[in-house]
């Protein structure tokens, strides 16, 4: 074989070694990609930045369904625990071994800042994402580990009754493990709501429920007003 021959012949090699090169990392590009990150679920937005800010007021419609608290005693949801309150909203299950503790835990650090800051008027509610295993019992208990404060309840019952509470506040997954880290602070009378991660810092948190409560008072004052005009302009 002449010259010219070997050097076609090194270039063929080359040329199948480069595009077997790349064959390969592309199959590892994939591979890399098709891989699902550890610790995958309890997945939301906020998550992936638990120190972002709660999200601006929304609106959330309520269902005013049947639901037990930890005491084992039926309530309805929006009558008896929202309706002209100001709430704060996390979802939890009692078996949860891995976000719901830290959830629970923060919610307990806010309850307990405001309740040291003489700011008692806020209703705090846990809604389980696991109705056939969260007894109310079960709940009760859980309560009691977290050493939740007179004012914050623990909700389960039944999957239909739960489900209109998730949808309502846009927590939704076919499976628990999957619920989103989501707090939902707001107020009723104002129409406020804010969205925000409970992985966030309690202080932020803290922050986010008394911006709701100031909400509230602005609320109060500006209704006040109107019926003291009101009242003015009638004929005596």
């Amino acid at each position: 074989m002449n010259r010219i021959g070997i050097s076609r012949w090194n270039w063929l090699l080359l040329a199948c070694a480069c595009l077997l090169a790349a064959r390969s990392a592309a199959l590892q590009g994939g591979q890399q990609e098709q891989t699902p990150p550890a610790h995958a679920h309890h997945h939301d937005v906020a998550a992936a930045d638990p120190e972002a800010a709660p999200s601006g007021p929304t609106k959330v419609a309520i269902p005013d369904v049947v639901v037990m608290d930890q005491n084992n005693n039926k309530v309805h949801f929006y009558r008896d625990l929202i309706k002209g309150k100001t709430v704060a909203v996390n979802f939890i299950f009692t078996t949860c071994t891995t976000i719901c503790p830290p959830l629970t835990a923060n919610f307990a650090r806010v309850q307990k800042t405001l309740l040291e800051r003489g700011k008692t008027g806020v209703n705090f509610i846990s809604v389980s994402v696991d109705p056939e295993g969260d007894t109310p019992a079960k709940m009760k208990s859980y309560a009691e580990l977290f050493h939740a404060q007179p004012g914050w309840t623990f909700v389960t019952g039944t999957r239909s009754d739960l489900e209109q509470i998730w949808r309502a506040f846009s927590v939704t997954s076919s499976i628990k493990q999957d619920h989103p880290a989501t707090v939902v602070i707001g107020n009723d009378s104002s129409h406020t709501w804010t969205y925000a991660s409970g992985l966030t810092s309690a202080g932020k948190l803290v922050a986010a429920v008394e911006s709701v409560l100031e909400s509230k008072g602005a609320a109060a004052a500006a209704q006040n007003q109107i019926q003291g005009e009101t009242q003015g302009s009638r004929p005596r």
